[in-house]
């Protein structure tokens, strides 16, 4: 072997070194996830499904964050009512029509914790397809399984809801929310979350 291939061959361990060297401290994990969307912080006002006009958005797609009008092919993932005692009636999309593309599971939950102070959403407790009652001011979780993230280690989507008020005689409701759009990540802080 020639003194230059020799040198050439001692050389390799040490470039081999700085570039792992490198790639370690230019980010902590290389394999983690990373969000590409910021939370979205949306106002929705919406009619009670019974009691009003169709042409009234009664459901939310959590998706993409909108209000939407009730539809045959159960396009949304929730939608609301009002039930005698002047409560909101959260409803599935499971428990008003049967989607046209496959079945989904819709989950909530119930939150004692403040909206503002609700940080992420939990990993357990949630009730898949099942009507929740909320009061005004109550808080509430939703957590969809999106075909959005059907390429997506979760298919999971989360979403946080406050009742701001509800209004029984003109069988209206405005929520606040806050939609985390990107698969799997739990977060509710405000910006592009990091889990």
């Amino acid at each position: 072997m020639t003194p230059a291939a020799r040198r050439r061959r001692a050389l390799i361990p040490l470039l081999v070194a700085a570039l792992f060297g490198g790639g370690l401290t230019a980010c902590d994990d290389p394999f983690q996830l990373q969000a590409q969307f910021p939370n979205i912080d949306r106002s929705f006002e919406l009619w009670a499904v019974t009691g009003t006009s169709a042409t009234y958005p009664s459901a939310v797609i959590v998706t993409t964050a909108s209000a939407s009008q009730l539809d045959a092919a159960g396009s949304f993932d929730f939608a609301i009512d009002i039930d005698a005692d002047g409560r909101l009636v959260i409803l599935p999309v499971s428990k008003l029509v049967q989607p046209l593309i496959g079945s989904r599971v819709v989950a909530m939950q119930r939150s004692t914790t403040p909206y503002s102070q609700l940080l992420e959403a939990p990993r357990t407790g949630w009730l898949p397809d099942s009507t929740l009652l909320v009061n005004p001011g109550g808080v509430f979780m939703v957590k969809i399984n999106s075909l959005a993230c059907q390429y997506s280690q979760s298919a999971d989507i989360y979403a946080k809801f406050v009742v701001d008020s509800i209004d029984p005689v003109g069988r209206r409701a405005i929520l606040s929310a806050r939609v985390n759009p990107n698969c799997g990540f739990r977060s509710f802080v405000a910006g592009i979350p990091e889990y």
